[in-house]
């Protein structure tokens, strides 16, 4: 009877230990973070039969356990994931949005000083201060586009930097997951569970989705496989695989997040890594910080051809017809056109090797008269020169530009030419097709050929062996270009403003290319005059009325018809300052007879149009101007349009520069300058309170989720503070039923002597 006495309170002393220690281990980890408050869990043993019932055996514990819920556990690892993500992201969009917004910093204050110094041209054109005002405000805000370019470029690289560092943490975290897996199944073959291993693995998985949104699975021998992505195996029992952040396939300078099998690399596309750093940096980068570079980009664009065509079409100081203000990349460019309505002939004009652009229009006229059959004419100062067509033939450099016209144009046909601002960059998918030889890989370039239409975008060209799939990358717009419209104009893409072709090879069939078509052009952009005599401000034409009039007609200021968004077409049609006679008749015959009517006569061409009936203010339109004549002209009266005469500058030119700070030219005619960029400030502006109202939100979450878990599973030191009394009273009571026996087996001892 002592014995089993005994034994009883041994096992009382031994449970109530444990208790004891398990007690400390809580109070010990109370701040250990995902530590689950561990409890033991006690039994009776089975009892001893005897004669007279039952005997019980004491106690025993069946085994250590963690308050544990797995449910709310992987709430907080989603919420976690979430809050990581508008957390990255929003410490990221901030930069931009105080970048873009700052009204001191912004492109705004300065391109307003810009206009307002063209506005102070056209009040006194002759001034050289107020032309060198301008001259310094437009280097003023070319000095913004580019620090706005290097910012934004710099954060791009700090996006770079940080998905470098979060892939390498996912798979150092990995490895860590696999590891404790194979330490946990070896654990638990005794069967019992390692608390604290499965803590840590636990504690591992929420780190993990701190990085990137990843789903855990719990198997059978205890360990878990985890996924992310769209099912990529991250861990699979005591393997680990790796990911990492390498360059992309399609921009060797934009990094991908890359998935590792063996040697082979597999890009896990942007879309499929959403939550935590990763999926912010990644719908950062490629949703607010691509959109933000490209808006700014292509309002530079936009501002420069347009502006420079709008110069064009003026007078400067010396007399000669105005030229490219600011200066930027050019692209060579095919002009197609069809002869007696039959073929098409292409002409090609280009610039020579190392040259980046040039500064004025030209017109290229086929005279019909042998030896001399093209005339080339360089508009900005009237210079020309003749080919014939046997030169012609070999390219000849003719005027600063190459020039190529494989096959006969009509006589007397004059075409306008001028140089576009040239794509950005294209770049090759390494994993295209490789070319045999190489040398003839096909290689994609081009020119922007509307600034109205074009979009804040990157595209991605596929071709599908017989068709091309243009995807702007910015909404995910995709536009079919079937075999018959890419055979024209030497393989040309036209989509959004952009003009594609292939300057050599033939793609293959899966072949993709990423067009980037504003890249480096803020970089590039500089002031092309250094005289301020050069600016254009007054206009190179002007209306005169005959002397010997008898009607009482009048004509007003001839205006120039405004500049094409089609950046090929030449600011002023090559016959602007021919003088065009306008006279008036009242025809005895013909479908006119007995009716005020008008004809034009070109004195230059000897073209003529007419008679035509006439009708008080109606505007009178002919190569490239338009002008208005009042009241009733006399038969006989004359009107003549013609080249100025005079070097006297005037600010009708300036003002047609100044009206295009108003003027709705991007996105189709919907914005101006100072809209298109008030929209990309505005949405950046909504986006960043959108992920700051979300980012608290899920911060509200993720702290409702830890309450929630942390009722289950943390450690309550009052509680633990109980338990210690509990076990210890516990533990004394044991020992004293030990005492107890110990005493009544000597007491049968002694009897026994």
């Amino acid at each position: 009877m002592g014995a089993s006495v005994f034994g009883i309170g041994l096992s009382g002393l031994n449970t109530a230990s444990l208790g004891l220690s398990t007690t400390g281990h809580n109070i010990a980890n109370a701040n250990t973070q995902g530590y689950s408050r561990q409890s033991i869990k006690q039994s009776a043993p089975y009892p001893l039969y005897t004669g007279n019932g039952f005997t019980g055996l004491g106690v025993r514990v069946d085994t250590v356990q963690r308050s544990y819920d797995e449910f709310l556990t992987k709430q907080v690892q989603s919420a976690t994931s979430q809050n990581s993500y508008y957390d990255t992201y929003l410490a990221e969009i901030k930069q931009v949005d105080n970048l873009v917004a700052d009204p001191a910093a912004g492109v705004s204050p300065v391109l307003q000083s810009f206009f307002s110094a063209v506005q102070g041209i056209s009040t006194n054109p002759a001034s050289l201060p107020a032309r060198q005002s301008l001259m310094s405000n437009a280097q003023g805000l070319v000095n913004r586009f580019q620090v706005f370019d290097q910012r934004l470029s710099e954060m791009r690289a700090g996006v770079n930097g940080n998905l470098v560092s979060a892939a390498d943490h996912v798979t150092a975290l990995s490895k860590q997951i696999a590891q404790i897996n194979g330490q946990i199944v070896i654990s638990s073959g005794s069967g019992q569970l390692p608390n604290d291993l499965l803590d840590q693995r636990d504690q591992m998985v929420l780190d993990l989705n701190s990085l990137v949104k990843a789903t855990s699975i719990k198997q059978s021998d205890g360990s878990i496989n985890v996924f992310i992505g769209n099912g990529q195996n991250l861990v699979v029992g005591g393997t680990a695989y790796s990911i990492a952040a390498k360059p992309s396939t399609a921009d060797p300078q934009r990094l991908s997040i890359v998935y590792t099998q063996g040697s082979i690399d597999v890009e896990i596309p942007e879309d499929m890594l959403t939550g935590g750093q990763l999926g912010g940096l990644l719908e950062y980068r490629g949703k607010t910080l691509d959109s933000a570079q490209n808006s700014i980009e292509r309002m530079a664009l936009v501002l420069g051809q347009t502006f420079n065509a709008q110069m064009r079409q003026g007078q400067d100081l010396y007399g000669n017809m105005g030229t490219n203000f600011f200066d930027y990349q050019q692209s060579s460019v095919s002009f197609n056109h069809t002869v007696a309505g039959v073929s098409t002939v292409f002409a090609t004009v280009g610039l020579p090797v190392g040259v980046k652009s040039v500064t004025s229009d030209y017109s290229l006229t086929f005279t019909g008269t042998a030896g001399s059959e093209y005339s080339i004419t360089r508009l900005s100062d009237n210079v020309s020169q003749t080919v014939s067509a046997a030169v012609m033939g070999t390219n000849p450099t003719v005027l600063g530009l190459s020039w190529s016209v494989p096959g006969v144009m009509a006589a007397g046909e004059t075409l306008g030419v001028s140089m576009p601002p040239a794509i950005g960059n294209v770049l090759s998918n390494l994993n295209n097709t490789a070319a045999v030889p190489p040398a003839l890989a096909p290689l994609l370039g081009g020119y922007i050929e509307d600034v109205s239409k074009v979009q804040p975008s990157d595209y991605e060209v596929f071709f599908n062996g017989t068709d091309y799939q243009v995807t702007r990358q910015s909404d995910g717009q995709r536009t079919q270009i079937t075999g018959a419209q890419f055979t024209n104009n030497a393989n040309a893409i036209s989509v959004d403003g952009l003009h594609l072709s292939f300057s050599q090879g033939v793609p293959t069939t899966g072949d993709r290319f990423t067009v980037q078509p504003y890249v480096g052009f803020s970089r590039g952009l500089s002031i092309k005059p250094t005289d301020p005599r050069v600016i254009a401000a007054g206009l190179p034409i002007l209306s005169d009325t005959q002397r010997t009039n008898t009607g009482t007609g009048k004509i007003g200021q001839v205006g120039i018809d405004s500049a094409s968004t089609v950046t090929t077409q030449s600011a002023v049609s090559p016959q602007l300052k021919n003088q065009v006679d306008i006279m008036f008749s009242v025809p005895t015959v013909g479908p006119q007879a007995g009716i005020l009517s008008y004809s034009l006569a070109d004195t230059v061409s000897g073209a003529t149009a007419g008679p035509l009936t006439y009708v008080a203010g109606q505007t009178i339109a002919y190569n490239g101007w338009n002008v208005k004549i009042d009241g009733q002209p006399a038969q006989g009266d004359k009107f003549s349009v013609k080249a100025g005469t005079s070097l006297d500058a005037d600010g009708r030119n300036a003002l047609k520069l100044g009206e295009l700070q108003s003027k709705k030219i991007i996105d189709g005619g919907k914005a101006n300058y100072q809209e298109a960029y008030g929209q990309m400030v505005a949405v950046i502006g909504a986006k960043t309170n959108e992920v700051t109202i979300m980012s608290t939100a899920q911060t509200e979450v993720l702290k409702q989720a830890g309450i929630s878990r942390d009722s289950v599973s943390a450690v309550n030191l009052d509680e633990e503070a109980a338990n210690l009394l509990r076990y210890q009273q516990a533990y004394q009571a044991s020992s004293k039923v030990i005492q107890i026996a110990q005493q009544a087996f000597d007491a049968i001892v002694r009897i026994g002597g």
